[in-house]
């Protein structure tokens, strides 16, 4: 399991809102590329609350994301009822909810009266094929397992503990992820040349396992909409830096805030854990496993050293943060903290821990190490 930046699979917004069409003069008598979206909320907390409109295109089908444009409109609740209009040029995927609520319903704005019915979109090709895709789209069981697991991940005493939960985790991400592959391949398949088919593909190229080669020709058979989707380039890009430093290629040297990884490593066989203070997965792996490997391997040849990578707030904070999980976790070995905050781009790297180890030549000889995959790695390389 990793804690990830970019997306996760588990944020849901279930809305309870039903509509009805009201036909105007404005949307009936000129203009093509007019839409409307009107509701009547059923839930009275929303009554007299502001309801935004956001940009969210780049959100997947799924809906996971929101680095679009921000607000583009905003109404008041008022009666039980909300109203957005306005014209489109070409399809875009929208938000609708309030800032201090955990309201949202995702909608694709297109010309003509968009309907929202309880848990139902329509009223216009795009909306039907996405209701169509949601309900298609079975994760309750995934979400209750995670909600049963995750505290007990959390709340294990143990390596054991932690381990056991971990796996029942990842299988369960696992699940979920096949059944966002399917569904989103079929999507994807059904609209190459639309919207929802720009947004299919950019949740595939999330959660599907590609290397670099593989995702490069789906990608120059897209549409062009579909290949210069920013989400479907990063994932590309990442692939590329996944593979110049996969396991066989010479690692790429990395500058610190006190000096470089080639200054801790060069010469000797090396453990690079790529880890944030904060999070949780990392400090396990610590915890159970790296700092246990150093105090054993440490005169036999092997120097593990800490990269910690996106910390929050300032330089300052960054610092402090470092250095109480140090004192927390017993942390001895070699640290470097991450002075560019590029060390992730240039690895590929979206989730951590990311625990590589690296030969005294420089040749990267495995990479996503966890658990006792660590020290079988190791044991492997000094063998040699």
């Amino acid at each position: 399991m990793h804690f990830r930046i970019n997306k996760t699979i588990m944020k849901k917004y279930n809305v309870i809102i039903c509509a009805t069409i009201l036909l105007s003069l404005l949307t009936s008598c000129g203009n093509k590329n007019q839409f409307t979206v009107n509701g009547n909320v059923d839930l009275p907390e929303l009554e007299g609350q502001q309801l935004y409109m956001l940009n969210v295109s780049n959100a997947g089908a799924t809906g996971t994301c929101s680095d679009g444009e921000g607000p583009v409109d905003s109404v008041v609740v008022a009666n039980g009822k909300f109203s957005f209009r306005g014209t489109v040029e070409e399809p875009w995927m929208a938000a609708i909810g309030g800032p201090n609520l955990p309201y949202f319903l995702y909608v694709v704005v297109e010309p003509g009266n968009i309907v929202i019915v309880n848990d139902s979109i329509g009223g216009t090709p795009l909306n039907d094929k996405y209701f169509a895709f949601k309900h298609s789209l079975e994760l309750s069981d995934v979400e209750e397992g995670m909600e049963e697991w995750l505290p007990l991940y959390y709340a294990a005493t143990n390596a054991q503990e932690r381990a056991d939960a971990e796996r029942v985790l990842d299988s369960l991400e696992a699940l979920g992820n096949a059944r966002m592959l399917e569904a989103n391949w079929k999507l994807y398949n059904e609209n190459k040349d639309n919207l929802l088919g720009v947004m299919a593909m950019e949740d595939i190229v999330q959660v599907g396992e590609f290397t670099y080669n593989e995702l490069d020709s789906i990608v120059r058979t897209a549409s062009p909409n579909v290949a210069n989707s920013k989400q479907v380039q990063a994932r590309l890009s990442q692939l590329r830096a996944i593979d110049a430093t996969s396991a066989g290629k010479h690692y790429t040297d990395i500058q610190g805030m006190d000096g470089k990884l080639s200054d801790l490593i060069d010469g000797k066989l090396a453990l690079v854990d790529f880890y944030a203070s904060w999070c949780g997965p990392c400090r396990a792996e610590i915890k159970d496993h790296l700092v246990p490997l150093w105090k054993k391997y440490q005169k036999k040849g092997l120097v593990i050293v800490g990269l910690n990578v996106w910390e929050r707030g300032d330089a300052a904070a960054r610092k402090a943060a470092h250095e109480k999980v140090m004192a927390d976790l017993g942390i001895t070995y070699p640290q470097l903290v991450d002075s560019t905050r590029t060390a992730t781009d240039t690895y590929g790297v979206n989730g951590i821990p990311q625990i590589m180890l690296i030969g005294p030549d420089g040749t990267i000889l495995a990479r996503d190490l966890r658990g006792a995959a660590i020290e079988e790695a190791i044991v492997k390389a000094l063998g040699k």
